[in-house]
């Protein structure tokens, strides 16, 4: 039992931090483009990994992964990051947001059904009936609707953020965890560093001192973000695990509202509660019915 709720409690607090973290990603533009945003943090994240590393005195051990599990681990997630920004500069942040979760959504379902064996209960079923709802009520995409490339961008940042989810559950039994932390955002670093060079974007931008905090608390969170991912999806399932993690589509404009004065709408606040009921009825068990010998 303990288990469960340290896998349930990573996930909901990822989508506590994912909120934040587009709070300071927001801050963070006034000064960066957003290639320059990945860059800094995926190599704030590595730094810190690497500190940890050098802290800790462990000897990195990756005998029992599979090498090319291993690779499709390191590259999965910095790919769904660099395409959710590609998707955010190519469309409006509701709509990449939108096509993000829906995406996730639906090839959690899909691999967690195929792959690992997941039941889709009825409870399983009415979370995501309330999660799409909540995902409509914060985004509102049909609002000048267009399916165009950022769109398309959002949808295959979602399902690689799956792919990232399914090897973070692949590879989360290992011990050597911050072996698995320096890859992934090593990874990440090499990139968005591809990235900016293909776009022809500046590799280094200019922050003021006092947003260097910041940028380096954005790292740090990328992170902390990595690890609870191995965590959480250690003990909790595919399915189940991308309903917690939605919980972001809510912390999102409550970071606005409370770090930026932005006003929280009459939609949002419903969405926060059909979130709730969503994560409610995920982790609800379900009734087993009596019959007659």
């Amino acid at each position: 039992m303990y288990r469960k709720y340290l896998g349930e409690g990573s996930l909901l607090l990822i989508g506590l931090l994912f909120g934040l973290s587009g709070v300071i990603a927001k801050y963070l533009s006034t000064w960066l483009n957003p290639y320059q945003v990945v860059e800094y943090r995926f190599f704030i994240a590595f730094v810190s990994a690497v500190i940890v590393f050098l802290v800790s005195r462990k000897k990195l051990q990756f005998q029992k992964l599979n090498k090319q599990t291993l690779f499709l681990f390191a590259i999965t997630l910095p790919i769904s990051s660099i395409l959710f920004t590609l998707a955010i500069f190519n469309s409006s942040v509701s709509l990449a947001v939108f096509a993000f979760y829906i995406s996730n959504l639906f090839f959690s379902f899909v691999i967690g059904k195929i792959y690992f064996n997941e039941a889709i209960t009825n409870n399983k079923k009415i979370a995501l009936l309330f999660i799409i709802f909540a995902i409509i009520a914060f985004t509102n995409p049909f609002d000048h609707f267009a399916i165009k490339v950022g769109f398309v961008y959002g949808l295959l940042s979602g399902l690689f953020q799956t792919l990232a989810s399914t090897f973070q559950k692949l590879v989360g039994h290992t011990t050597d965890r911050i072996g698995l932390l320096l890859t992934q955002t090593f990874s990440g670093v090499i990139l968005s560093f591809a990235a900016i060079k293909l776009t022809g974007s500046s590799i280094v931008g200019y922050i003021p001192q006092t947003a260097i905090f910041v940028a380096i608390f954005f790292g740090v969170i990328y992170l902390l973000i990595a690890y609870l991912f191995l965590v959480g999806f250690k003990y909790v399932n595919l399915q189940v695990g991308s309903i917690l993690v939605s919980t972001e589509l809510f912390f999102g404009p409550f970071f606005a509202f409370i770090l930026l004065s932005e006003k929280l709408t009459a939609l949002e606040l419903v969405g926060g509660i059909f979130i709730a009921i969503a994560v409610i009825y995920a982790n609800m068990k379900e009734k087993k019915v009596a019959t007659r010998a």
